[in-house]
């Protein structure tokens, strides 16, 4: 009986997708191809910022507790419309709260590296950066060994991949160690720029003209507040004031309306400025 009531259908099911197909009605379900993006050129804001870690500030003093003063950082991450952020001195408490306080935001390496890795931390804005891939290296600092993080990102409205590596080398007299803290930081830049991808170079790097000439005279790279240099010796730094916190970029990237933040806000999260830039990158035409 079924059959027969199928079968006496069948004839007038096919006829009507006959005819639906012939004025360009077929079935309701349709595969389609969806439009590939269209790289365009992107803009977005990079900084950086030494957040002053928790232990600094458990003593009496003129600064509030870390979990607080990393609150007061996510708040202006947010309020400044900053993309794409390397920071210092992160220590687990603080790290608590940007990770619950930065909606819209990924951060690597949160706690993936133990607590030797918690210090350096890149945070970025999901909606314009996605994630390809991440490695660390290490270096001294004050006397211990810790991983330097860095990560590749793709900037999905232009398409391009970029590379960021966040550091912080030693303070005060200890030359020696934050000399060769930068030789292998610029080892890792040559190799990543030897991809042809863009490579930004971020955190406190605890000298002021010694660091330019080492970094822009040595690899390809330049400051976001300008300045030339052919050589380490040959170097023509900045002009007016110099941070420690340094914003360095190389490849298919411009720099724009560098400046730095250090109101009430700033000086009431760190000691440090919150220094930051505007990064232009071309749309890909090369897969790059």
């Amino acid at each position: 009986m079924t059959r027969r009531f199928l079968g006496r259908r069948s004839g007038v099911v096919l006829t009507l997708l006959a005819a639906l197909a012939l004025t360009g009605l077929t079935s309701p379900v349709q595969a389609r191809t969806p439009a590939a993006k269209v790289p365009q050129d992107a803009a977005f804001q990079i900084a950086t910022f030494n957040i002053l870690g928790s232990q600094h500030t458990l003593g009496p003093g003129g600064y509030g507790p870390g979990a607080l003063r990393a609150a007061i950082t996510a708040r202006l991450i947010e309020r400044k419309g900053l993309d794409l952020v390397g920071m210092q001195e992160v220590q687990a408490d603080q790290l608590e709260v940007l990770r619950h306080d930065l909606d819209g935001f990924d951060i690597w390496p949160g706690d993936r590296l133990g607590p030797s890795g918690l210090r350096l931390q890149i945070a970025w804005r999901t909606s314009k950066f996605e994630l390809l891939e991440t490695g660390t290296i290490t270096t001294t600092f004050d006397h211990q060994m810790r991983p330097i993080p860095w990560v590749r990102l793709l900037n999905r409205k232009s398409q391009r991949q970029l590379y960021v590596v966040d550091v912080h080398n030693s303070p005060r007299g200890q030359e020696h160690d934050r000399d060769k803290a930068t030789r292998h930081e610029i080892r890792l830049v040559d190799e990543l720029r030897a991809t042809h991808k863009a490579v930004f170079l971020i955190g406190d790097m605890n000298e002021h003209e010694e660091v330019f000439c080492s970094v822009v005279g040595r690899t390809d790279l330049v400051a976001a507040n300008g300045g030339t240099a052919t050589s380490a010796d040959d170097c023509q730094p900045p002009t007016g004031w110099l941070h420690i916190d340094w914003i360095f970029g190389g490849g298919p990237l411009t720099f724009s309306d560098y400046g730095w933040e250090d109101g009430a806000s700033v000086r009431a999260a760190s000691d440090h400025d919150l220094v930051h830039a505007t990064v232009t990158l071309p749309a890909r035409g090369d897969g790059a």
